[in-house]
């Protein structure tokens, strides 16, 4: 039986004081509480907690040195962090990756007791041509993440934005805004539009077209055709073209036209509509539309429901050039009351803030093909973090929550997209290709994102009293990205993996019943002799030892032509949690973790080619983090009980430390499945 090749979700569409100055694009507000020069130092514990954790934030002691960023002044807000607390560093736990990362920091856990491997996880019983647990997901917790814990025990009013592993909704009485990932709530990720004259492009994606490989669509390929049916279109000095771009239940019908009458094809706009009457944007190349409404489906198959939600769009012209060929974005707005938790709190942001744009991009990232694509990544960014600032300050001003958490996912994207890493890291094999004058341009653009990270920090330390910890931290970092290492070609290639290609779209289909031996993100290799068809239970007897030692030797004397080799550490099932911390009943067969600059690629490809190039010039999954210095992030906290101007140095702490930290400071207990150490260094004395 054959399938298509499945991956990562299956969803179901699916910052201590207020003394402290602002935030750079704000500096005419002042801050509450006492004099501006600095905070007033209490006793007693704290009562609040503002928490804001990017995503991907790297911060090194070498080249993201953001503290020597602040001391220099382009973080203002950060500096005045580190003048008035305790900064340093923290380290990933394996995999390096999103989800267990985030599990780690608001359980005070290890994978091995919160559960969350990885965001993929397979476990017997079930299939493993699909995701059966969602790293994701409130619900792949094993333990009660901090919110529920300051909820439930303390009575603490809560709110959470944009957090990973908040959705389905945990909160009772709190607010919960997107979660992100989660299979919960009408989610509607952006779409592009591409020329479907010709498929390469498709083909060369494959299922990296579809969110996390193996969701609904990021990307389309429609073809067009000469304009019909459309009122009063507008004047085309060439023969008008039409393309009908269809997303989540409802289409927008594209209008390609010729403004200049030279006597030459020459197409230079287009015009976009929903039902070929009303003409509600024309776009030139390198424009955003308005934000425009449009209606959604959003469907839900566990019920076998669709439900109608009314939304808006904006819409992008990427490319178009004079014959026709064209790339168009749309992006949706995430607040629906399917989303957020009260369902009103969407109308309330919308209203109060505006459309949400949540972050920068797409997973796999779809801003990578052409070059003006990183314009519309920066623009993307941009709307982001200002989206993300605005709301930070509505919530914080309007609900006043005892606990606040925060996210935005646009520091990840930047740092493993195709254009910075690359240039800025002299661990990128690109890195001697790219000139002093665009490398300087590169470090500008980083630059201004973390300024943007600063500015968010700014709303939480404005809007603290003195009994609020305002703290900053960040799941993972990210290192450069040279070479995509094609395991499942390897496996292929000795006959244990059985696969074919869909001509059509460039997807790889698996024969399971053939297969025995696969390698599934971000970090699992299957076995079983007998074949992989079926629910998925672990094998075992001397076959299945003879495949895992075969297996286990490929992967590590597999070398790239350099005669490096990519695989740095192969672990059992069973010495999972001995060896790297992790839960064993959501692992594979085998573990592996890869050497800095290789990434694992699950794509197959009919050429069995085990090495290629990425697009893309960042990664950070399947990597041993604690030497690794670019997948640190920064921990600074400030406020009641925190030593102040104190640098704990440049040993790393463990993402698990900061939870009973943040708990102590708070004189709240941590609960008994905490697994990390109060920070001692970062406390003040009697």
């Amino acid at each position: 039986m054959q399938n298509h090749f499945p991956n990562l979700l299956v969803l179901t569409l699916s910052l201590a004081s207020s003394t402290m100055l602002g935030c750079r694009s704000n500096e005419s507000e002042k801050p509450s509480g006492s004099a501006a020069g600095g905070p007033t130092i209490t006793k007693g514990p704290a009562t609040k907690l503002y928490w804001y954790l990017p995503d991907g934030m790297r911060a090194d002691p070498e080249l993201f040195d953001i503290f020597q960023w602040a001391q220099q002044g382009r973080l203002p807000n950060l500096k005045r962090m580190m003048e008035r607390g305790t900064y340093g560093f923290s380290v990933p736990a394996f995999p390096s990756h999103t989800p267990t990362n985030f599990a780690s920091l608001f359980t005070g856990a290890f994978p091995e007791v919160h559960g969350v491997n990885d965001g993929p996880m397979h476990t017997e019983g079930n299939p493993l041509g699909r995701v059966s647990v969602g790293g994701f997901s409130s619900l792949a917790k094993l333990v009660d993440p901090i919110w529920v814990t300051l909820e439930a025990t303390h009575g603490k009013r809560v709110t959470l934005l944009s957090v990973p592993g908040s959705t389905p909704p945990e909160l009772r009485k709190g607010i919960t805004i997107r979660g992100r990932w989660g299979g919960w709530g009408a989610d509607f990720h952006a779409v592009n539009f591409q020329d479907g004259s010709d498929q390469t492009a498709r083909k060369e994606q494959g299922r990296g077209a579809r969110l996390f490989f193996s969701g609904p669509s990021l990307a389309s390929y429609p073809d067009k055709k000469p304009a019909t049916g459309w009122t009063r279109p507008p004047r085309s000095f060439s023969p008008a073209l039409e393309v009908e771009m269809a997303a989540w239940g409802a289409s927008v019908h594209a209008l390609l036209h010729d403004t200049s009458d030279d006597n030459q094809v020459n197409y230079d706009a287009v015009a976009l509509s929903p039902d070929k009457t009303r003409v509600v944007a024309t776009l030139t190349q390198g424009k955003w539309s308005e934000w425009l409404p449009v209606r959604l489906t959003w469907k839900i198959p566990d019920k076998k429901l669709e439900r109608g939600v009314a939304t808006s769009y904006k819409a992008k012209l990427i490319k178009l050039d004079p014959k026709g060929f064209f790339r168009l974005r749309l992006l949706f707005n995430n607040l629906n009351e399917f989303l957020t938790d009260p369902p009103g709190i969407a109308v309330e942001l919308d209203k109060a803030v505006g459309p949400m744009v949540d972050f920068a991009d797409n997973f796999p990232p779809q801003l990578i093909y052409f070059p003006e694509d990183k314009q519309t990544f920066l623009e993307e960014a941009e709307m982001s973090f200002e989206w993300h600032r605005k709301a930070a300050r509505h919530v914080l001003e309007q609900h006043d929550p005892d606990v606040f958490i925060g996210n935005v996912y646009t520091p990840n994207q930047m740092l493993t997209s195709r254009w910075w890493m690359g240039g800025i890291d002299p661990a990128s094999t690109r890195y001697a290709a790219t000139s002093e004058i665009e490398r300087a341009e590169l470090w500008k653009e980083v630059h201004w994102m973390y300024e943007k990270l600063d500015d968010i920090c700014g709303e939480l330390l404005r809007r603290a009293d003195d009994r609020t910890l305002v703290v900053l931290s960040s799941d993972h970092g990210a290192v450069p990205l040279n070479h995509w290492v094609r395991l499942n070609n390897l496996l292929a290639r000795e006959g244990l993996l059985s696969f074919s290609i869909d001509p059509a779209t460039g997807e790889p289909l698996i024969d399971w019943a053939k297969t025995k031996a696969i390698y599934l993100k971000m970090d699992g290799i299957y076995l079983d002799p007998k074949g992989l068809a079926g629910d998925w239970r672990r094998a075992s007897g001397p076959e299945y030892n003879a495949l895992r030692t075969r297996v286990s030797k490929l992967l590590m004397n597999l070398a790239d032509p350099d005669g490096v080799h990519p695989v740095v550490k192969v672990v059992k099932w069973e010495d999972a949690q001995a060896s790297l911390r992790l839960n064993k009943a959501r692992v594979g067969d085998l573990v592996i973790a890869n050497r800095p600059g290789y990434g694992w690629n699950e794509e197959m490809t009919g050429d069995l080619a085990l090495f290629s190039k990425p697009r893309k010039s960042g990664y950070k999954q399947a990597i041993m983090a604690g030497e690794v210095k670019g997948m640190w992030t920064p921990f600074v906290i400030v406020g009641p009980g925190v030593k102040q101007g104190n640098f704990l140095g440049t040993t790393p702490i463990q993402m698990a430390d900061q939870y009973p930290t943040l708990m102590h400071l708070l004189g709240a207990g941590a609960p008994s499945h905490v697994q990390g150490k109060v920070i001692q260094a970062a406390l003040a004395g009697p």
